[in-house]
């Protein structure tokens, strides 16, 4: 029997990261793809370069990319601060992503959602990977599905989950800029550090950000 195949929807982030390690964690036999979505934010670029940093970390040779830059790639994709917005982005990126899990006779699609603990979130990821589902299995049974392992996780514990797993979290991604370097101040910048002070950990880039010259 061949060993299960499972595309992650990997944006390069702490989550995708831990969602990576968790899969190879739980069976070191699986075969991995990882799927990155242009969406069309500004951090596009640092995104993906951290999508192939972690394929090196974890040896997984498969990393596929999807244009979609018109989901986010406008005004209107983005609330005030640059995060993304947009309850029709969702639906769209989970059909792409089931759809080339198919083409990739993948049998999972991994989406690496968490939401802190915000229970009208999860529902929400929940009702749409549900109906990405079953509108997947609309035209031909057996195809592939949806799992949100790190769904009901608060940040606190992805990052203690990570830590078990000794994930290299310099290497993941979550500053909404362009920049090299984090900015440290937008929405994604702050709640990475959050959740690392709710852990009672220093991020690796914290530390690297306040070392002397």
């Amino acid at each position: 029997m061949s060993s299960p195949h499972a595309l992650i929807l990997h944006s390069g982030g702490l989550r995708s990261l831990v969602a990576t390690a968790l899969t190879l964690e739980n069976d070191d036999k699986a075969r991995l793809t990882l799927l990155h979505l242009n969406d069309g934010r500004d951090n596009t670029y640092n995104r993906l370069d951290h999508v192939h940093r972690q394929a090196e970390h974890f040896a997984i040779t498969r990393v596929n990319e999807m244009d979609l830059a018109h989901l986010y790639g406008h005004g209107h994709g983005k609330g005030p601060e640059g995060e993304p917005m947009g309850a029709f982005v969702v639906p769209q990126l989970l059909l792409a992503a089931l759809s080339h899990a198919r083409f990739q006779q993948a049998q999972q699609v991994i989406w690496p959602v968490s939401f802190d603990g915000n229970v009208k979130a999860m529902a929400q990821a929940t009702e749409q990977a549900i109906l990405a589902d079953q509108f997947g299995d609309f035209e031909q049974g057996g195809a592939p599905h949806i799992v949100t392992p790190l769904l009901e996780l608060t940040d606190r514990q992805v990052i203690e989950l990570g830590a078990e797993l000794d994930v290299p979290w310099e290497q993941s991604w979550s500053c909404l800029g362009q920049a090299d370097i984090p900015c440290r101040a937008c929405p994604g910048c702050r709640r990475r550090k959050a959740a690392f002070q709710a852990s009672g950990m220093v991020d690796p880039i914290e530390r690297k950000a306040n070392a002397p010259l």
